[in-house]
């Protein structure tokens, strides 16, 4: 059985702590495929049911319990891979919700954002699944551990420094030209998870991981495909604020 390599993603920590599987049922790429288009469904439906049908004045009270929410899923699911599947639907639905009031109000200062959005992250998603599948991007060891260095130095930064309320600060005083340069590394480097993600999916197809992991991995890609859709808003708003 192949020795599996560590993951920047924190969805993925729970299959490297595991090294037998006791289903005969094993991991495949289809089965990874349907989980990870039934979470985005979920999401994409969770999020046109709370803009269409629940009142306005609720989306910002329901914001925060959501990103709550969503977190404790993902973490859970992270470090209990046998509730990966139910904890999974939790975060999907709860991303949804969280996705569905981001690109409504992005979408007054910048109409089609959400369309735009998603068309962008389909096509960084096409294009790094070519990359990857292709050997043009490899995932060595040193690539992983870049990633995450990456990582945990933009945890590191958000957590202390929202801490502090230093952040918005910082960012309302930097020029266009950094927000713009910044928006772009953070699109960069959750296109270059998705080689990470991967990875992972393509390590545990091989190594004859259980089908539970599938969630597991379908939960990381999940993760890592809100990053790419959130950070293109991101940008798409920074753009339209500077042309104002």
């Amino acid at each position: 059985m192949a020795i599996m390599q560590k993951s920047t993603n924190p969805v993925f920590s729970s299959i490297e702590r595991s090294q037998t599987y006791a289903s005969a049922e094993t991991a495949s790429y289809q089965g990874i495929t349907l989980k990870t288009a039934s979470l985005i469904l979920l999401a994409i439906l969770s999020g046109f049911f709370t803009v269409y049908y629940l009142p306005v004045e609720s989306w910002m009270s329901l914001l925060i319990p959501a990103l709550i929410v969503a977190m404790i899923a993902v973490f859970v699911s992270a470090f209990v891979p046998r509730l990966a599947m139910p904890f999974g639907i939790v975060y999907a639905l709860a991303e949804g919700v969280v996705l569905g009031v981001l690109t409504v109000v992005v979408n007054i200062f910048v109409p089609g954002a959400g369309y735009t959005a998603a068309i962008g992250t389909a096509t960084i998603f096409v294009v790094m699944l070519f990359l990857y599948t292709s050997r043009t991007i490899r995932v060595t060891s040193r690539f992983r551990t870049i990633m995450l260095g990456i990582l945990i130095s933009l945890l590191f930064f958000f957590i202390v420094f929202g801490i502090l309320g230093l952040t918005t600060q910082l960012f309302a005083g930097a020029n266009y030209g950094i927000l713009i340069g910044v928006s772009l590394f953070l699109i960069i480097f959750g296109a270059l998870m998705l080689a990470l993600d991967f990875d992972r999916a393509e390590t545990i197809v091989t190594s004859g991981a259980d089908k539970r992991y599938e969630w597991v991995v379908a939960i990381g890609l999940m993760v890592t495909i809100v990053w790419i859709y959130i950070e293109i808003l991101r940008l798409l708003l920074i753009l339209a604020a500077r042309r104002d």
